[in-house]
């Protein structure tokens, strides 16, 4: 099993093995780092010639490899590298390919380092170009987490945190300074219904530009943290937060939902929407709440995309309250927060 280290690289020798991009790269990665770099290739990249690295014959390399730490296989003949990694194993020298399957035990980072922080993310060769955007997307969470704990008055909320999703990391942020609305649904968390949900918020902002605003499935199969925990959350860094229920009718979900939110003493609204406005005529609505034996001319109707129920009617269409404009324009157009 692998373990990923984090080695002092500072005048250690790196052997490379090839002139061109990649080999280029990892050449800049660890003279950066202090390390004495030597290489050899057929040909060199003009990049090189400034480059603080010393040039070797096959012969010299070879000859200087059992004192490296690392030997990193860059060329184009795949036969080459390998034999040059299974030189460098015979010294237990670490080796690093640009190919992959060629018996190497290392694998480059990307990598970011603060005062009291590293991060380091590979994809073992497979998809490099995803490390830095997924490093990148760490990041900004532990940005926004920081930032958050910070003004928390209540560590013990700290965990609480951890659990958040980027989309309310970024609300909770924003509360800070700002009001916020958050829209409250019941439905799936499809990669769908999540851009829905992101359609709907841009359609608030316009209205309510000096607002942070965010949504919140009332589901717990699709939660981050629990309504409970997320006003907590608010109460703790003093948001001041209005809460819109988008739902069919008075149920469960609103009940409770209302109780919570009384008990944090946030401002809320409950918007009813009529299903059988999404029906045409001669058609037979079917709805989570009442489901129904499907028929020729059946229609699903739902508050967001769910691949549950279009599984589950796969000859009925489907239909999508948050798709529909003049729905979005109705909600942003009863939205009254209290404040």
């Amino acid at each position: 099993m692998r373990v990923c280290l984090d080695i002092e690289m500072q005048d250690h020798i790196v052997c490379i093995l090839g002139g061109g991009q990649v080999a280029l790269r990892k050449a800049k990665k660890f003279l950066s780092a202090g390390a004495k770099v030597y290489l050899c290739s057929l040909k060199y990249l003009p990049e090189w010639k400034d480059l603080n690295v010393t040039i070797l014959t096959y012969s010299e390399l070879m000859k200087l490899l059992p004192n490296a730490t690392l030997a990193i296989a860059c060329t184009d003949d795949v036969f080459a590298n390998k034999m040059f990694i299974q030189e460098a194993k015979k010294h237990s020298v670490l080796t690093m390919s640009c190919h992959l399957e060629q018996d190497q035990d290392t694998y480059a980072m990307v990598e970011s380092r603060n005062e009291d922080l590293v991060l380091a993310c590979h994809t073992k060769g497979a998809f490099p170009a995803a490390n830095r955007a997924i490093l990148n997307d760490w990041n900004t969470s532990l940005q926004l987490l920081k930032a958050i704990r910070e003004r928390l008055k209540n560590r013990q909320l700290s965990p609480v945190l951890l659990k958040l999703n980027r989309e309310h990391l970024q609300f909770l942020y924003e509360c800070i300074d700002l009001p916020g609305l958050v829209y409250l649904l019941h439905g799936g968390s499809s990669f769908r219904a999540r851009l829905q949900c992101c359609i709907l918020q841009e359609k608030a902002k316009k209205n309510f530009s000096n607002y942070a605003i965010g949504t919140f499935f009332l589901s717990k199969r699709h939660q981050d943290v629990s309504l409970e925990e997320f006003c907590e959350l608010l109460q703790d860094l003093q948001c001041k937060v209005h809460f819109v229920f988008l739902f069919w009718e008075w149920g469960n979900y609103v009940k409770k939902g209302k109780e919570v939110l009384n008990s944090y003493s946030f401002s809320s609204q409950v918007l009813h929407f009529d299903p059988s406005c999404y029906v045409k005529t001669n058609e037979n609505l079917i709805m989570h709440t009442n489901k129904k034996a499907s028929t020729k001319n059946s229609v699903v109707v739902s508050m967001l995309d769910s691949s549950f129920l279009r599984k589950q009617y796969p000859d009925s269409r489907f239909v999508s309250c948050l798709e529909d404009e003049k729905t979005l324009e109705r909600i942003v157009y009863e939205t009254h927060p209290a404040f």
